[in-house]
């Protein structure tokens, strides 16, 4: 009974592996038909995972609005010295 434990604890990281392949494999068939499940553990999933890249998400969304504020700056005064006085 030993050998067989040591087996599977040895085999258990290809087992895992071989599971999640074959759980991706529905889940990219059914998101492909659009069904209902694909897209309630899609947004589940992203619901409880983290973004491994939320930072430099964050740092891009700070820089987009630093841009628009300046051109809005730049836009506002270059209307005020167009004004005829």
């Amino acid at each position: 009974m030993d050998i067989y434990r040591s087996i599977f604890i040895m085999l258990s990281p290809w087992l895992i592996f071989i599971l999640l392949a074959l759980v991706a494999k529905f889940l990219i068939k059914s998101a492909k038909r659009r069904c209902r499940t694909a897209v309630a553990f899609a947004a589940f999933s992203q619901m409880l995972l983290p973004d491994p890249q939320v930072e430099k998400t964050i740092e891009m969304i700070v820089e987009t609005k630093r841009s628009v504020k300046v051109t809005e700056e730049d836009e506002e005064n270059k209307e005020k010295e167009e004004q005829p006085k």
